[in-house]
């Protein structure tokens, strides 16, 4: 009879420990749970799941935690923000859009300005990749008049710049970077931007302060040096660019980034043999404008169809690509008879407007226009050309050619 009592309070005192046992590990687990925002779901943990994926960029994932947030929480307005953010990230800018303007709220409370603020500037971003520029530069107008997060403001001049400097604006762009530099006098970047606008404006002096200056802020990062090289070889200063190349290939390489730039002076200095296997490389590790050079190369070796292949390579890869590029792979298809194919290219070229590379890319679309028979086309395109350009006398030559061939 003891001994059942005994068993009985034993086994009472065991089911009495496995219940506290199993009590703290589930409310271990739900801490474990709560402390990892895992995602899982609450609005918050999903939100952190997104911070997080967003730091490995992984881009379709952090929208897909963001939906199940917003879903689970439809009233927070920087669910919305950072989902049309990562919507950029993955080239979707119109359904970007969309989102920034389903919570615009045009209400004096710091906390609904400081969301106004990120909005306008997330429409400039978008509108800027639509290759909207009015629309772009006045989102971001809108966000300077933005009192608060001034943070933010340096980025957004950035972007403007850019704007400005693709549309040929120089005047503003050059205000634009003035500004970034007294926000910032140890900003190299906005030196060197300056200094690309005073080029291009003429100002040889300027121009040459303003990249002495960034290489003195920056001494490693190559670009300074790349502008001054660019400066130097348009007013024939061959001896002194070669001197800015050597000074570049100085720079200590500790990155793949910085590898890479060691291939584009190696470029520049025409090691063109050499250089090839450096840039593969480098698009290997994802710098995938290395291909544009070694297009450049064939190119400049008379190789066209061996040029327009990596061309071709770093336009499908590459989301978003400097004019230029369809600028010579449309020279190349011409080179090789291929008009048609070389109109396909230089008209995506041009729907870029960028104003450094305008005037060529319209030039080769004439020659593609007269060189297909098509001279009505190519009257027309030359007679726009002639607007923008009045001064060039070899159009106007032309322009008198084509109206003998479109009269006959």
């Amino acid at each position: 009879m003891f001994d059942c009592v005994l068993k009985l309070v034993c086994r009472k005192a065991w089911l009495l420990r496995m219940k506290k046992a199993l009590l703290f590990n589930g409310l271990a687990f739900i801490m474990i749970i709560a402390l990892s925002g895992c995602g899982k779901n609450t609005a918050g943990g999903y939100y952190k799941e997104s911070k997080k994926l967003l730091a490995e960029s992984n881009y379709e994932g952090a929208a897909e935690c963001l939906l199940e947030a917003i879903a689970k929480k439809p009233s927070r307005a920087d669910y919305y923000i950072d989902y049309g953010m990562v919507l950029i990230a993955l080239g979707q800018y119109e359904e970007a859009i969309d989102e920034f303007d389903k919570i615009y709220m045009n209400k004096n409370i710091k906390k609904i300005q400081e969301n106004n603020k990120r909005i306008h500037r997330g429409k400039g971003i978008a509108y800027y990749h639509l290759m909207q520029y009015d629309n772009a530069i006045e989102e971001f107008d809108l966000a300077l008049k933005v009192s608060v997060l001034s943070e933010l403001n340096m980025d957004i001049l950035y972007y403007k710049g850019n704007i400005l400097k693709i549309l040929g604006w120089y005047e503003k762009a050059l205000e634009t970077y003035t500004a970034i530099i007294d926000m910032d006098k140890d900003s190299g970047k906005a030196y060197g931007e300056r200094a690309y606008i005073y080029r291009v404006m003429g100002d040889y002096e300027k121009a040459l302060e303003n990249c002495n200056k960034a290489i003195e802020l920056e001494p490693k990062c190559f670009e300074h040096y790349f502008n001054k090289y660019y400066l130097m070889i348009e007013n024939n200063k061959e001896e002194e660019a070669r001197k800015v190349l050597q000074k570049a290939s100085e720079i200590a390489i500790k990155t793949k980034e910085d590898k890479y730039n060691l291939a584009k002076v190696h470029y520049y200095q025409g090691n063109y043999d050499t250089v090839l296997e450096e840039l593969n490389e480098s698009y290997e590790d994802g710098f995938l404008e290395g291909y544009f050079y070694i297009g450049e190369i064939y190119k400049n070796k008379k190789d066209y169809a061996l040029a327009v292949y990596y061309y071709k390579e770093y336009i499908d890869k590459e989301t978003r690509v400097s004019p230029t590029v369809y600028n010579n792979i449309g020279y190349c298809l011409m080179k090789m008879g291929e008009y048609q194919q070389a109109l396909n290219y230089l008209e995506q070229g041009i729907a870029y407007q960028y104003a450094a590379t305008q005037q060529s890319l319209l030039k080769n679309e004439i020659i593609a226009y007269e060189k297909l028979g098509m001279f009505d086309k190519a009257q027309e395109k030359l007679s726009y050309y002639i607007w923008l350009f009045p001064n060039d006398q070899e159009a106007i030559r032309e322009n008198e050619f084509l109206n003998t061939r479109v009269g006959n």
